[in-house]
This record gives C-alpha cells, structure tokens and sequence, in this order.
C-alpha cells in the first residue's frame, strides 16, 4: 500500500523508500523510525566488522602487515567498492545494469547468483567429494546420535542441489524479465 507506483516489495526499496513512508504514517513514526534505522546500521556495522577481520587476517597472514596497516587498507578498498552502489539512486541513477539501480543489481548478484551458486558446490562438495558420512561423524561425536542420518545424505546430495538450482534459474530468470510469478 505504502509502495506507490514504483511497486517496491523487497530489498533496498522496501527498506529506504517504503518503509520511511509506512513510519511517517504511525504515531511516534520519527521516533520509532529513527530507532529502527539506528539499529539498522548497528546491525551492519557489527556485521561489517566480523566480515572484515576474516579478510583483514588473510591480508596479514600473505603480506606480513601489522594489523593497524592491513586495517586501513581493507577500508579503503570496502569503501572503494561501496561507492558506487551509495551513489546509485543519486548522480549515477542513469546507469542501471539489468535495469537495476546499481544496489539492487549487487543486491541481485550477491544474493540471488552467488548465495545460490556457493550452496550449490557446498551441497556438491560435502556430498561428494568430503563425503556425508564426515559431517555425520562429527555429529555422532557429540552424544553419538544423528537420527537424520539417512535423510541428511540423500537431502545434501540430491534434493538440495536440484532446489538450489531451480533457486538459481527462476532467480536469473525473474531478473531479466522473462519470467514472473
């Protein structure tokens, strides 16, 4: 109701276009909109933070920099790459790939494409390569049961990965416009 003509049901419209207009609405809307969006960002920082120091210990562990240097460059690079798509519904609103502001289409590769793809060679590499029965042992190591044994082995080599690329397909799909639900 809140969407308007842009039909903003998902992702970063939903959260800074229509949501923005649904706190306007409510009363005590300032305030409760100003308290979600401040936990918003508290959310993303925190997260931010402990994505960030798997890379920034990569760097230190293949170039040998002090954490203070291997820091200061993981944030420039961060920002770097985040320009963009901060600067998508502003003065770079003519470039729309896929037809996507610039958000929404890293929004689409990062979640629709790539979660996909990675659970997909995880279901492959588990099932097939490291094989079910290490994961069902390391279950089994804690108090030697794993009632979902048989069902975990048939779900991580066969049906996850035929759900996971139907996922993947309607994804693409959806996106280019040539299907719809």
């Amino acid at each position: 109701a809140f969407s308007g003509p842009e039909d903003l049901t998902a992702g970063a419209g939903l959260m800074f276009m229509t949501l923005p207009k649904v706190f306007a609405q409510m009363p005590l809307g300032s305030v409760l909109g100003t308290a979600f969006f401040v936990l918003v960002f508290l959310a993303a920082l925190t997260s931010s933070i402990s994505l960030m120091e798997t890379i920034v210990s990569i760097l230190r562990d293949k170039t040998g920099w002090g954490r203070n240097k291997a820091c200061i460059a993981i944030t420039i690079f961060v920002l770097a790459l985040g320009i963009p798509s901060s600067l998508g519904h502003g003065i770079w609103s003519g470039i729309a790939p896929l037809g996507m502001s610039i958000l929404d289409f890293f929004d689409f590769i990062s979640n629709s494409v790539m979660m996909p793809i990675l659970a997909i060679l995880t279901c492959i590499i588990v099932g097939f390569i490291v094989k079910p029965k290490f994961i069902i042992d390391e279950v089994k190591s804690t108090d030697g049961t794993f009632k979902g044994e048989k069902l975990f082995t048939v779900m991580i080599k066969w049906v996850c990965p035929i759900f996971l690329i139907a996922i993947l397909i309607c994804s693409v799909l959806v996106a280019m416009g040539l299907f719809s639900f």
